[in-house]
């Protein structure tokens, strides 16, 4: 499956920069400038989209995001809630559809305005709720701040290891910044250039003396987690030609269930059933996205993967950028072919995420090199 483009507005923090922005503001200036660029394709040969969003509820919200952009009205366009796996869900979707023959060109991708986000109005106690339920029946519900202190716990983490991993992503991403590698898949909106959320001044003390978030003695802090915020990305996916080249190749996908309480692990398993149907090992994938939902989840999914850390988030991760739930699933496919693009040889990468209820999600790419070597 070929990856025509990726790319990615600025990540905004919640009631931030980008708050006064609806999804389809979002998106359509995204499509207006990823498109501008681009030369073997315009909005016209667009069959099909299919965007991840979780907070801005009803109306189809794609589909409204696929009319502003000025894709045809006679393109169909699905929302995908996966929750975090939204973005990557609405990839893994596109590419589906172009395999069953029913498009050619597909854009995927996701949209997230949670400074637009809808209330939810409880109807019996008429008091406000924070999120709908994640799971049913026997299984606990508790917050995933939660679950993940008790992980933590239960991998003996000490606060000092993950707070370290959460200045590490920081410096990873001022390097970038301070480089200028996000300018190869970030595009500006309305004359905002950098991503809003990065606390390039922080340190181990700052991290040190911030207290838990979820639990009186946790191990989860507004340091060593990912913020709330508001973005957009658009992956778009067309049907393999022989000798045409590509930002990249989708080669395979797996999402996986897991029991609720170990969601942060869904990474884990995704990856380790998508490395083995494709007879692949850690050792053979140059690069690896894992979204950084919480520093103490990135760790020790990097730990059970056995993941160099120098083949990790190498532009840094959410704890810098952020998480705009269905955004990020395109986030993490632009940063990974920014990554394996500067890779003068064909490449592999992994791009997955956790997911809240219990599941987990991968995909595999290949960079803009690999298309060369199989085509």
């Amino acid at each position: 499956m070929s990856i025509v483009d990726a790319k990615r507005l600025p990540v905004g923090r919640v009631n931030g920069l980008l708050q006064t922005a609806l999804p389809e503001d979002l998106y359509s200036v995204l499509i207006a400038e990823q498109f501008a660029e681009l030369k073997s394709i315009s909005l016209a040969d667009i069959d099909q989209v299919f965007l991840g969003n979780v907070m801005n509820l009803g109306g189809n919200v794609a589909r409204r995001c696929a009319l502003a952009a000025g894709v045809a009205a006679s393109a169909p366009a699905q929302t995908i809630d996966c929750q975090c796996a939204s973005g990557l869900a609405a990839i893994i979707n596109g590419a589906a559809n172009i395999l069953a023959g029913n498009a050619e060109t597909v854009l995927a991708g996701g949209i997230e305005s949670n400074s637009n986000a809808n209330l939810i109005i409880d109807r019996v106690t008429k008091k406000q709720k924070f999120r709908y339920p994640m799971t049913a029946g026997d299984f606990s519900d508790e917050d995933v701040g939660l679950l993940t202190d008790k992980q933590a716990d239960k991998f003996e983490l000490k606060r000092t290891e993950v707070d370290e991993y959460a200045l590490e992503s920081q410096k990873k991403a001022h390097v970038a910044f301070s480089k200028g590698m996000l300018n190869a898949e970030m595009l500006p909106y309305m004359g905002l250039t950098r991503d809003e959320c990065p606390r390039f001044d922080t340190n181990m003390e700052k991290l040190s003396h911030l207290k838990s978030v979820f639990t009186g003695s946790g191990i989860c802090t507004a340091g060593n987690s990912c913020p709330i915020n508001d973005g957009a990305s658009s992956v778009i996916l067309r049907k393999f030609h022989k000798n045409e080249k590509n930002a990249g190749y989708l080669l395979g996908s797996q999402i996986v269930g897991c029991r609720p309480e170990e969601f942060i692990l869904g990474p884990v398993f995704a990856t380790r059933k998508l490395l083995r149907k494709y007879n692949l090992t850690v050792q053979q994938i140059e690069a690896f996205e894992v979204n950084e939902a919480f520093a103490a989840q990135a760790l020790i999914c990097q730990r059970k993967l056995g993941i160099p850390k120098e083949k990790l988030n190498k532009l840094g991760g959410a704890i810098a950028y952020g998480h705009p739930y269905g955004a990020t699933g395109g986030i993490l496919i632009a940063h990974l072919l920014n990554v394996l693009n500067r890779v003068q040889r064909p490449a592999l990468g992994v791009a997955t995420l956790c997911v809240a209820g219990g599941m987990g999600a991968s995909v595999l790419v290949g960079n803009t090199y690999w298309g060369q070597k199989h085509a």
